[in-house]
């Protein structure tokens, strides 16, 4: 079944530090600064971080039509005598929102709407055992963040069906839209020397950048953009790794 959208509580965040890099203005507000670091946190916390110890949700591709991609929804950890709501945090949103309430959890915790139980929701025309299908038009580099919840116990998952990537030897950079029109990139990478500082040069209309972030112990880094430049209502960036042993590159369109 799909489900549309209404709005609801924000989900308790734990948040985590996320280097960002303001490219694209000058002399940025402090508070502009602030606003894009609590943005990146909250959605770099969307997860495991946000997740009931024990507990995760995976969301499995269940068939294309045309543009859209359906996922269903499968829980473990969690308990299977309640109901759940689905809880979505699209880009073009503030805050959370809920998309569905009365959900159950079926045979491999497969999140399901079956009408069995009391509260529970129904959906009498689908066929397939009452499983959820949930359907995006995913546009490139876009998160759909996913939480189950029922009281004090929730799982929650990110997933991105329309992945910019870049790849060179060992490493690697993603990058995500953390607003609808790229206004805010999150770059994300692995394969790096741990311990070291990663280079990046990007460029937008002509505007070119520096960037250097930390390589943590994993060998990953993560910082975010500011794509836009002033003047413009859009463009391309283009993201590439400099003066190390591999140079993963990158790019993407922002604005209308």
């Amino acid at each position: 079944m799909r489900v549309s959208s209404c709005r609801c509580a924000i989900l308790g965040l734990a948040f985590a530090c996320t280097a960002v890099h303001l490219s694209g203005q000058q002399n940025p507000q402090a508070s502009a600064a602030q606003s894009v670091q609590s943005l990146v946190k909250q959605h770099d916390a969307w997860g495991s971080r946000i997740s009931t110890p024990g507990a995760s949700l995976q969301a499995k591709e269940a068939g294309r039509d045309g543009a859209a991609i359906r996922y269903n929804l499968y829980a473990s950890g969690l308990p299977t005598d309640r109901l759940y709501s689905i809880v979505s945090w699209p880009v073009t949103q503030g805050q959370p929102s809920t998309m569905l309430e009365g959900a159950s959890l079926g045979k491999d915790g497969v999140v399901s709407c079956t009408g069995r139980q009391e509260g529970e929701c129904n959906d009498p025309s689908n066929e397939d055992h009452g499983i959820v299908d949930l359907a995006f038009d995913p546009a490139k580099g876009e998160p759909f963040r996913l939480a189950l919840v029922s009281g004090d116990q929730r799982a929650a998952v990110v997933i991105v069906p329309d992945p910019i990537v870049g790849k060179d030897k060992e490493c690697t950079l993603n990058a995500v839209r953390l607003m609808a029109h790229f206004e805010v990139a999150y770059l994300t990478g692995s394969g790096y020397s741990p311990g070291t500082q990663a280079s990046f040069e990007s460029e937008s209309l002509k505007e070119k950048h520096s960037i250097t972030t930390s390589v943590d112990g994993k060998g990953d880094v993560r910082f975010a953009l500011l794509p836009f430049v002033a003047g413009h209502t859009k463009g391309t960036m283009r993201i590439k790794g400099v003066g190390m042993g591999c140079s993963p590159s990158l790019q993407f369109d922002w604005g209308q």
